[in-house]
């Protein structure tokens, strides 16, 4: 990467620094990488059942009860725009903490957890603006891995009928 392309990164105000220097925990969806920043994921569980709730966001799947603790379970094939298929008993899932909630989500592999430097990372605003759910793309061990947003996965229609939903369900 060109000098001047890095100071480009460095004073884009939506990317924090010390996130671009973070680690990615890396998963596969019909075998392409994406990945979370490590800091935001809770923990990773076999896929479990999930029950479905009645004028959910149709983007929430259901939920699941983990330690006690109601978490919804966000369908992120279908915000992919990939295609469905059933739940595979080796599938994951991933817990993750949007900043507004936890959230779990399934996918069919969690590879690992890679070191992402400065120099890996592009912003996606920069390169695919029109890829609103995705924080940016890195390039290690030469393979191109989508670095998912979990701030922008729910539109604030989204979170409002989530909320309202949830709040129904613990009364």
């Amino acid at each position: 990467m060109k000098p001047q392309d890095l100071t480009q990164i460095k004073e884009m105000p939506e990317i924090n620094q010390s996130a671009l220097e973070d680690q990615l925990v890396v998963f596969t969806l019909d075998e392409l990488s994406y990945a979370l920043l490590l800091p935001t994921v809770v923990r990773v569980i076999h896929a479990v059942e999930v029950r479905r709730i009645p004028k959910a966001p149709e983007i929430i799947s259901g939920i699941i009860n983990v330690q006690g603790q109601i978490i919804p379970v966000v369908d992120i094939r279908k915000r992919f725009g990939l295609a469905v298929r059933e739940t595979d008993p080796d599938d994951r899932m991933i817990i993750a903490d949007t900043g507004k909630r936890k959230v779990a989500m399934f996918v069919d592999t969690v590879t690992g957890i890679k070191d992402l430097a400065t120099r890996q990372f592009v912003n996606s605003k920069k390169v695919l603006p029109f890829a609103e759910h995705l924080r940016g793309v890195a390039k290690i061990d030469n393979e191109l891995i989508l670095i998912y947003d979990l701030e922008q996965f729910l539109s604030l229609d989204e979170e409002k009928e989530l909320e309202q939903v949830l709040k129904k369900k613990n009364n």
